[in-house]
């Protein structure tokens, strides 16, 4: 089977896909002084930020590919639509063509018969 060439516009599932950025973590701070200071932990990173949401990442890739694929089947569809059409309307003229001629011959072989029959009615009268 003959399979067309690679479309660049068809999206492949091959794409890595990264998630919102994750802010680096502060550099660490300077060596504490001797004096006994009690640290305080860290803020805990909101769950937005922590991890991505794939949900939303699969949805927007999801519509991002159908837009994309649509607009291919389309005109695909449009391109197959005119050569079925125009295999459809090659084939009725040639069943068409082949019926019209065997009409017009059997038309003309009354005419030429009635016109052959009509002259020789003129050149030998019926006799008396």
């Amino acid at each position: 089977m003959n399979r067309p060439p690679f479309d660049q516009g068809i999206p492949l599932l091959t794409e890595v896909l990264l998630g919102p950025e994750v802010p680096a973590p502060p550099p660490p701070a300077a060596p504490a002084p001797a004096v006994a200071v009690v640290a305080e932990a860290p803020p805990a990173l909101p769950p937005s930020l922590a991890q991505p949401d794939w949900d939303a990442i699969e949805q927007r890739l999801t519509q991002r590919i159908l837009h994309q694929v649509q607009g291919k089947i389309d005109h695909l569809l449009e391109e197959r639509i005119a050569h079925v059409l125009q295999t459809a309307l090659q084939n009725a003229l040639i069943g068409m063509r082949g019926a019209l001629r065997e009409d017009l011959q059997q038309s003309l072989e009354q005419i030429v018969a009635h016109a052959v029959s009509h002259e020789l009615g003129h050149l030998h009268p019926p006799a008396p």
